[in-house]
């Protein structure tokens, strides 16, 4: 598959505004050994890896960098999961890799929660599967079909057994910034959103992180490490009709608060 230029995602600021919230994005995906569609969400991996490390700021004590990746096993649509049996049969590969600052925002004896203030992400993908936890490798070296930023989140960690954090969740905002427009189909992908459930202490998972000494280059030691699972929904630019609605709106509450100012 020939390699193109991204397209930049111009209503990214729009997209990202509460007033303007855009509805979930539904089209499809031509990875060159198939197309996959219609759908509007990437079910992740279950076997995902979330490293934290502590980044020692005295200014701030509670700051913290997230690395993540994973791979998708399955498109979805509203939930639905669609026929995909290139990616089933380990034909072609799609990573996910992102990368964040997180700072922690409470703590008690039963967890803590945290927030997430920036970061990136991007997906990938790859006609020869070859990733590896263990070696940290094979999740960015196919062609990079979408990228973006995280923009905010936020989660919370629960212990048990002494205080060691067994579950917990996340989601993330994200702004999609670029993405191949040979492979996405309509061309109207604007941001998205992710929830993820974080493990640590299960038997398969301990096993599981055992093998894996880097994640991003990022090694192990010294950090967390946790099992992520979950989906990234992707989000579309608003229609030019409900755009010009929404926007003559703001309008129109503008005008009625100059007049009451008068």
């Amino acid at each position: 598959m020939k390699i193109t230029h991204l397209a930049l995602a111009t209503v990214a600021a729009l997209a990202a505004a509460p007033a303007l919230a855009a509805p979930n994005w539904i089209g499809t995906a031509d990875y060159g050994l198939e197309t996959v569609g219609p759908f509007n969400t990437y079910d992740l991996s279950s076997a995902g890896v979330l490293l934290i490390e502590p980044l020692l700021d005295p200014l701030n004590p509670n700051a913290a960098r997230g690395y993540y990746q994973s791979s998708v096993t399955a498109h979805l649509l509203d939930g639905l999961q669609i026929q995909s049996p290139g990616l089933a049969a380990n034909n072609y590969e799609l990573t996910i890799v992102a990368d964040f600052n997180s700072s922690r925002t409470s703590v008690n004896a039963f967890g803590e929660t945290f927030g997430v203030n920036s970061g990136n992400f991007a997906l990938y993908l790859d006609t020869t599967p070859d990733r590896d936890f263990a070696t940290d490798s094979g999740f960015t070296d196919g062609l990079k079909i979408m990228e973006g930023s995280i923009t905010s989140g936020g989660g919370s960690l629960g212990y048990v057994g002494g205080g060691i954090m067994q579950f917990g969740g996340a989601m993330l905002d994200l702004t999609v910034t670029g993405y191949d427009t040979s492979v996405f189909s309509p061309a109207t992908i604007a941001g998205g959103n992710s929830t993820f459930s974080l493990r640590l202490g299960a038997p398969f998972d301990a096993t599981f992180l055992s093998t894996i000494n880097n994640v991003q280059g990022v090694g192990t030691t010294g950090n967390l490490l946790y099992v992520a699972d979950g989906d990234l929904i992707l989000a579309a630019v608003p229609e030019p009709k409900s755009l010009a609605m929404m926007l003559a709106g703001l309008g129109m509450i503008g005008a009625m608060s100059l007049r009451r100012r008068s």
